[in-house]
């Protein structure tokens, strides 16, 4: 089932947290609102559960105007960041608490409880308490808690914020098979910008109450639209650069002393902003291959897998990441940078 965002609005006395925002969630899709905190993503997932009402603009769900609708009138369902599971219930009384309260009998409650629970991986757990599960079982419990009332929309409310870094991983790509194999409509809340790329079919950043750009993972990390968009989604270099065009499709960007060849059928000529993506830099020592970008290290660290140099050159204090760690540079030795083409991104031009 769809959702959509009519030119919303909310209010909180003379606050507006929200601002005019417009989208529409596909049905069978998942949807995530991306953003830094105070950005206005919850408050967005929550006026569709119905837990905030707009203060103006419409809501549709399933093309139904669910606007001045209140949470149990929605037909969606939530999944909380703290799980919200009651410690004083079994595994199967917490998934069959909603079940209970929309009036299904006990003896059946039981039934699409242990069938939600199975959906999940949670066979053989219904006895078990809350507290005798790990952070991942919890939220997986939270799920079938969610799937079992059938809703017409799922959201998902930071769900792994809780979680370590390996867990995070292997949940995130659980709740992304999950709703693929079930056709779910998804809208999932985090400000975990690679979390949104692994688990989206789109992502729709929002800045300062606003939508700044939506698209495909793929269109916000290689065209963000604005530099704002170019800093968050993944790590980027800001610099200055002259734009000139070739052709109705290419431009080249001049770069301090080097120059790069890119497509881009939107940028001026002239000066521009530009983003430049870390591993999209090759480091080379000196003097390297004609029209490389002479530099100098001025930071390096050792990370295991990679180094990480800070490099000083004519277009700036530039990052760059390194996988070769056998002989690191130090700070102080000259090089020489090649940009590959698709890390150059002309951002405000």
């Amino acid at each position: 089932m769809s959702v959509e965002f009519r030119n919303v609005v909310k209010r909180y006395g003379t606050t507006e947290a929200v601002s005019g925002i417009d989208f529409t969630v596909e049905s069978g899709t998942l949807v995530t609102l991306l953003g830094p905190s105070g950005c206005g993503k919850t408050t967005t997932l929550r006026m569709i559960a119905g837990l905030e009402l707009a203060s103006e603009g419409r809501i549709l769900i399933a093309g139904r105007d669910v606007t001045s609708l209140g949470a149990t009138e929605r037909d969606v369902s939530m999944v909380f960041q703290s799980y919200a599971l009651f410690p004083h219930m079994t595994v199967v009384e917490n998934v069959c608490y909603g079940l209970r309260r929309s009036g299904l009998a006990k003896d059946q409650a039981v039934v699409r409880a242990r069938e939600g629970l199975a959906t999940v991986g949670l066979t053989g757990y219904d006895e078990r308490q809350p507290s005798e599960l790990s952070g991942g079982q919890q939220q997986r419990v939270a799920v079938a808690r969610a799937l079992v009332l059938k809703p017409s929309v799922l959201l998902f409310d930071e769900p792994l914020s809780n979680l370590d870094a390996r867990l995070r991983r292997q949940m995130r790509e659980e709740i992304r098979e999950l709703q693929q194999r079930l056709g779910l409509t998804v809208v999932y809340v985090t400000h975990d910008q690679q979390e949104a790329m692994a688990v989206s079919d789109r992502i729709i950043v929002m800045n300062a109450g606003r939508i700044e750009q939506q698209g495909t993972p793929r269109d916000l990390y290689e065209r963000p639209a604005t530099p704002f968009l170019a800093r968050f989604m993944g790590e980027s270099n800001p610099a200055r650069g002259q734009v000139r065009r070739l052709s109705s499709a290419s431009i080249r960007v001049r770069l301090g002393e080097t120059e790069i060849e890119i497509g881009n059928t939107a940028a001026a000529e002239g000066e521009a902003k530009i983003a430049v993506r870390p591993e999209a830099i090759t480091v080379e020592a000196a003097p390297g291959p004609a029209g490389a970008l002479p530099g100098t290290i001025s930071k390096a660290s050792y990370l295991g897998t990679h180094m990480e140099y800070s490099i000083d050159t004519a277009a700036g204090t530039l990052f760059a990441t390194c996988p070769r760690v056998e002989r690191p540079l130090v700070s102080g030795d000259k090089v020489a940078l090649v940009l590959a083409p698709r890390g150059v991104i002309v951002v405000e031009s």
